[in-house]
């Protein structure tokens, strides 16, 4: 049950510092932190004392940037940052400014995701209400996990679980029998509905719709149509991030999944009984239709969608609004409508750049055909 206040937050904002103040840590410790896992492999000059992490653009003293290409390199020449995050293509180029200090790593973008969570991240749980605002309507038989926030207006129906460290903003509502995990960050407004189950270190945005019924109707000889109820639920697993307005249905009698790791954009719509697997990356406006079945490690472009009842396998990637009409058994590339593999595609869209002077010439040949 409810424990005493604590000031983590969730495995993506854990030790970073509260909002308004500024990191104090010096750049050995980064690294020390940093260089077991492989992530940080070498520390040269100096071991300055770094108070934020700032954008090349706007850097100075104090700050710690990262920095992944040449055009990067001639920005910062002025604006003498005090350590720059590296690969070790450019180690040699930054190695020339005076006074910096560089920590290599052979994935820069990935150092910028952990490092900035770790040192520079927002800390939601260490928020200007307390632990439990007194606007909230929690059922009495509601379980909350030691250190977890409960935000103005939140409203937890009845057998609701909520684990450790996890933080519910304002206005959200969890029906009854639905859990969420340990870690998580379920931002203002999203509404999670009965019996849906939310993993560890999830993270869903404002406006989304955990468990919302799925689209099923019958249709009489007349065309009026009749409601199937959607009595399943929704599966999030770990680690999943949910962007702003996405619309997750609830299945119609087992569970519409999303797998571990899995992250959604903004404005996506996955309907009732679709299962995703782990890894996958969907983007704005991502569209999957009933039943169907999406791999691990699939990557979709904005607006790509997916008819009912198809499989998609693993390690594909949707482009260029992809509209995917019957089954992908083959890892690739696909784009367009219907979809298509990526190289016959390219081919295509070239010819149809040329389709009105192509007709024309068809034409010219036949009327030249029929003079004859």
């Amino acid at each position: 049950m409810l424990g005493p206040a604590r000031s983590l937050v969730n495995v993506n904002q854990k030790f970073s510092t509260r909002q308004g103040e500024h990191m104090d840590v010096r750049a050995s410790a980064i690294f020390e932190e940093f260089a077991p896992s492989g992530l940080l492999t070498a520390i040269e000059g100096e071991d300055v004392s770094l108070k934020d992490i700032a954008a090349v653009e706007s850097c100075g003293p104090g700050d710690l940037v990262f920095v992944d290409s040449a055009q990067a390199v001639e920005a910062i020449g002025s604006r003498r940052p005090s350590a720059v995050v590296t690969s070790p293509a450019l180690q040699e180029s930054l190695a020339t400014l005076p006074g910096l200090t560089l920590l290599i790593a052979n994935n820069v973008k990935l150092a910028h995701a952990l490092i900035r969570q770790r040192y520079g991240d927002r800390d939601v749980l260490h928020t200007e209400w307390p632990q439990i605002h007194a606007s909230a309507v929690i059922h009495a038989t509601c379980e909350i996990g030691e250190g977890s926030r409960i935000g103005p207006h939140v409203v937890l129906g009845e057998n609701v679980r909520i684990g450790r460290e996890t933080a519910i903003m304002a206005g959200t509502v969890v029906e009854q029998g639905a859990t969420i995990g340990d870690r998580s960050v379920i931002h203002p407004n999203v509404t999670i509905g009965y019996d849906c189950e939310i993993g560890n270190e999830v993270i869903i945005q404002s406006g989304a719709v955990v468990g919302t019924e799925g689209y099923g109707f019958a249709q009489d000889e007349t065309g009026r149509s009749y409601r199937i109820p959607q009595l399943g639920r929704v599966v999030i697993e770990d680690r999943v991030s949910i962007g702003s307005g996405c619309c997750i249905d609830r299945a119609t009698y087992a569970a519409t999944r999303i797998g571990a790791g899995t992250k959604l954009d903004n404005l996506c719509h996955i309907a009732h009984n679709v299962e995703i697997g782990r890894d996958c990356l969907l983007t704005a406006g991502f569209v999957v239709a009933g039943s169907t079945r999406i791999g691990d490690r699939v990557m979709a472009s904005g607006q790509s969608g997916a008819l009912d009842h198809l499989e998609i396998c693993s390690d594909v990637v949707l482009v260029h609004r992809a509209g995917v009409t019957k089954s992908i058994d083959e890892p690739g590339i696909y784009a367009g409508l219907p979809h298509q593999p990526f190289a016959s595609y390219t081919r295509n869209m070239a010819v149809m750049k040329n389709l009105s002077g192509l007709h024309k010439k068809v034409r010219m040949l036949g009327r030249n055909l029929s003079q004859r």
